[in-house]
């Protein structure tokens, strides 16, 4: 799975979702993902990690997708999140 594919695939997630990817090792099997979408108002952390796990399971179980880290957070969270940076 390349970092386009990964990309469209989380966008998935619903309307207004934005991601940005970083291939961290140039193998296109270790990533970082941000992810900012109103479909995680109203969950925990853990609850929108799943969200994003259950989307590339099969590539991650594969081994296709062999990291992927996670900074997810809602367009609220991610606005107080930038403002302190």
């Amino acid at each position: 799975m390349n970092p386009i594919q990964l990309k469209a695939r989380l966008e998935t997630l619903g309307p207004a979702t934005q991601v940005e990817i970083v291939d961290l090792t140039g193998t296109e099997d270790h990533y970082q993902a941000q992810i900012v979408s109103p479909a995680f108002e109203g969950k925990m952390m853990i609850e929108q990690h799943r969200m994003v796990f259950k989307l590339v399971q099969a590539e991650v179980d594969s081994g296709e997708v062999h990291a992927l880290t996670l900074k997810t957070y809602t367009p609220e969270q991610y606005i107080k999140a930038k403002s302190k940076h």
